[in-house]
């Protein structure tokens, strides 16, 4: 049996469930009543059962706390880059569009409200992001101020349109700073790049195009959404991989 204890009362649970199975157990052997011949052995059950419960409560916190580090960025919550690699979906036949997402001048944010700021306005980044998809869309933090959203099922011309929502809705929703040289709402806006998994495709290719198209937003203007096109986006961006995308514009 695998025991899930989480709170106070489901330790007391698993105690009691302990101490029944002493009572039962010591009436089965004497082949007497219940009580009161069974209050010695219940007496020494009940506090080590409960004691049990607690270390038991408290190894699978930690089990948690660890598969919660594991597979998520600490400071935003969304998936990190490993285990969204590891969640890239397998069905080759389906589409799915990529979008890379990238907040526009991060780094001008960073230098004129604080570090604890660009935290801040990370996490409501993140949480935007997460809160305007599917429940079956990915969404992953690359680095940086650098994001990534998988959307299985899903065409490049859906994704585009998806990418164009979380663009206004970005834009629409500023982030709230209560500390710094600059309190209340401060705008932000993002740029995206679209591109496809494609069938027997790597996550590092599809990142790659996607990366194109996102540098190409950033080029035209920023605040938009641009979908990879070979023919207009055949150039290197920069002279670091490509797998590892990083904008700080």
């Amino acid at each position: 049996m695998h025991w899930q204890i989480e709170t106070a009362g489901d330790v007391r649970r698993f105690a009691a469930m302990i101490c029944l199975g002493v009572l039962v157990a010591d009436a089965l052997l004497r082949g007497v009543a219940l009580l009161p011949g069974a209050l010695p052995a219940l007496m020494i059950a009940a506090p080590l059962s409960y004691a049990m419960g607690q270390r038991l409560a408290a190894s699978q916190r930690h089990a948690r706390a660890l598969e919660e580090a594991l597979h998520h960025d600490p400071l935003t919550g969304v998936r990190s880059r490993a285990s969204l690699c590891a969640s890239v979906p397998g069905d080759s036949a389906r589409p799915c569009a990529v979008i890379l997402a990238d907040i526009d001048h991060f780094k001008v944010f960073n230098d004129r409200h604080g570090h604890a700021a660009g935290d801040l306005a990370l996490r409501h980044f993140a949480g935007l992001l997460r809160g305007n998809c599917r429940n079956s869309d990915l969404v992953a933090r690359l680095g940086g101020e650098e994001f990534v959203i998988l959307m299985p099922g899903t065409t490049m011309a859906d994704g585009l349109r998806a990418a164009n929502r979380l663009a206004r809705r970005i834009r629409q929703s500023p982030v709230f700073l209560d500390t710094g040289p600059v309190t209340g709402p401060v705008p932000l806006t993002a740029s995206f790049g679209v591109a496809a998994l494609l069938p027997g495709d790597t996550l590092d290719a599809s990142l790659k195009r996607a990366d194109r198209a996102l540098y190409r937003a950033k080029g035209t203007g920023r605040d938009r959404a641009c979908l990879h096109d070979p023919t207009l986006d055949t150039a290197p961006t920069r002279p670091q991989s490509a797998a590892q995308p990083h904008h700080s514009t």
